[in-house]
């Protein structure tokens, strides 16, 4: 008697295979693991604007990472809609097949890698305290080795972040039934659509309340990293 072969764990699958990994997922529960991957992207992404927003300067590290890790779940489901809902309706206009639970399991389902930034964070807080979410590493003294830990953590953190993107990429042409070229196409209009859209929204916030409104901010992974390794190098070049 032959014995069927274990089905291929799509959290180590995903990494590797995105577009076979994904149409599984897809044709057998497209919500599968949902609220656990928003919330792993939810808990990076609030650190990140924690930490563009200073929140060190009001609370303390376990303080902001509770915080975090309560919201975490909600605030990446409703980033997930958001963007799984703008990237579907421009996916229409270049003809994309997949129903909207698909496309948001897509770029869910990319954000697999950001798991490994959970532990970085809880690192950089043990290592710089409250200091990591008050204009870090602005003003902040570092010996060497804190740099080129520093360093090290952010680089990685931007390889992950690239190899998300080629998994989302992968993902969504697989979803959509097109091309990676019209996959990209589907994000950069998507992404010049938010642009827009919030470029409006923080100019509306400026007029409104002049110099004390928040600052710009990346809103997904890739640029929140870029912009933390511009940070990181022009402070090392002090």
């Amino acid at each position: 008697m032959s014995e069927h072969p274990s089905p291929i764990n799509p959290w180590f699958a995903i990494w590797l295979k995105p577009r076979a990994t994904i149409a599984r997922i897809v044709a057998s529960n497209p919500n599968r693991s949902l609220w656990v991957l928003a919330a792993i992207y939810g808990f990076t992404s609030l650190l990140n604007f924690f930490q563009t927003g200073s929140l060190g300067s009001y609370f303390g590290p376990a303080g902001i990472l509770l915080s975090a890790a309560v919201l975490a779940p909600f605030w990446g489901y409703l980033l997930f809609a958001i963007w799984g809902g703008l990237t579907f309706w421009t996916g229409r206009w270049f003809k994309g097949k997949a129903h909207f639970t698909a496309v948001r399991a897509a770029y869910a389902w990319s954000c697999v890698p950001f798991v490994f930034h959970i532990p970085l964070w809880f690192l950089m807080a043990i290592l710089f305290g409250k200091q990591l979410f008050i204009h870090f590493p602005e003003g902040t003294a570092l010996t060497q080795s804190q740099v080129t830990l520093l360093f090290a953590i952010l680089i990685f953190k931007v390889t992950l972040a690239i190899w998300s993107v080629v998994i989302y990429i992968n993902a969504l042409a697989e979803v959509q039934r097109y091309s990676v070229f019209r996959a990209i196409l589907n994000l950069v209009t998507a992404g010049i659509i938010a642009a827009i859209f919030f470029g409006i929204l923080w100019s509306l916030l400026f007029y409104f309340a002049g110099s004390s409104a928040p600052h710009s901010m990346a809103v997904f992974p890739l640029l929140y990293e870029g912009s933390s390794i511009v940070s990181l190098s022009e402070f090392m070049s002090q």
